[in-house]
């Protein structure tokens, strides 16, 4: 059964690359479609949903397609936006349920990651952090800053994966997959950062020109990188436009300090947005 939030949408608060000052979200869309990527502020956290976010990223599953010399941990989740509505809330999608009663959902990234098949099946995002009133906004808030998608009279299909790494000491990499210049696959993908902790370097991202796609860092002509910067803080973003630009992530890793008992970690929520098919 479809379990459709029926939040309030918030009005659209922009930039300055700041989405919570009260710039016209125009402007930050204008860049975005003459660029093929934008880096800015997303809006804040509010508090309860934060500790339900926070409460989730905590209790993530290892990724099961990473490798085992990995620390990633995962969860999907799935949605539609109906792009006539003049109220847009995302309709979430229900769940595969296992024969041992855990939930999944689907995601298809089709033969854009080198390193798995298309359809990967994740454990699935809670419905308390579904019914979150950050995460129903953010979709929305990320849709308005997409272009193109309005042309047709379709759903818009969203995924949604919260993605942890984690980092023991400087022989354990936490590495984001693929671990290469990639597209996505869907024609937009944004990234918001939710918690790096102070004890990692590394989880510098990458944009570069679409040619050097499937090529790992040292193999890709520096000419062709367009932007190299580091999300530190709490809701600092970037998005990307898939058919514009490549990008990579590099692997976080744990600096040898006082902090012995402490993990390194890096939290990202990432949604992306794809047009539907109608099939006959």
């Amino acid at each position: 059964m479809l379990n459709q939030n029926l939040r309030k949408e918030y009005p659209n608060e922009n930039h300055q690359f700041n989405l919570n000052q009260e710039v016209d979200v125009s402007k930050l869309q204008e860049d975005f479609q003459q660029n093929g990527y934008i880096k800015y502020k997303a809006s804040e956290v509010d508090i309860n949903s934060k500790l339900t976010i926070f409460n989730e990223f905590r209790e993530l599953e290892k990724d099961p397609f990473s490798p085992s010399n990995t620390q990633r941990f995962r969860r999907y989740g799935n949605a539609l936006i109906l792009p006539w509505e003049k109220q847009k809330n995302p309709i979430w999608l229900p769940t595969t349920i296992t024969d041992d009663g855990r939930e999944l959902s689907g995601y298809d990234q089709g033969n854009n990651n080198p390193e798995h098949g298309s359809i990967r099946y994740f454990n699935a995002l809670s419905d308390d952090v579904k019914s979150s009133k950050y995460l129903n906004s953010i979709i929305i808030e990320d849709y308005n800053l997409t272009f193109g998608l309005n042309d047709y009279y379709l759903p818009i299909y969203v995924g949604i994966h919260f993605v942890k790494l984690t980092s023991t000491c400087d022989q354990s990499l936490g590495i984001s997959s693929p671990d290469c210049f990639h597209q996505d696959g869907e024609p937009f993908t944004f990234a918001h950062l939710l918690y790096r902790s102070n004890n990692i370097v590394g989880g510098e991202n990458y944009i570069a020109h679409p040619n050097e796609r499937n090529k790992r860092l040292d193999d890709v002509n520096n000419e062709n990188i367009y932007s190299q910067f580091t999300l530190k803080n709490i809701s600092d973003s970037f998005a990307v436009h898939d058919s514009s630009v490549c990008h990579y992530v590099s692997p976080i890793k744990k600096i040898n300090n006082d902090q012995v008992d402490l993990l390194g970690e890096r939290w990202m929520i990432l949604i992306d947005y794809s047009l539907t098919k109608q099939k006959i």
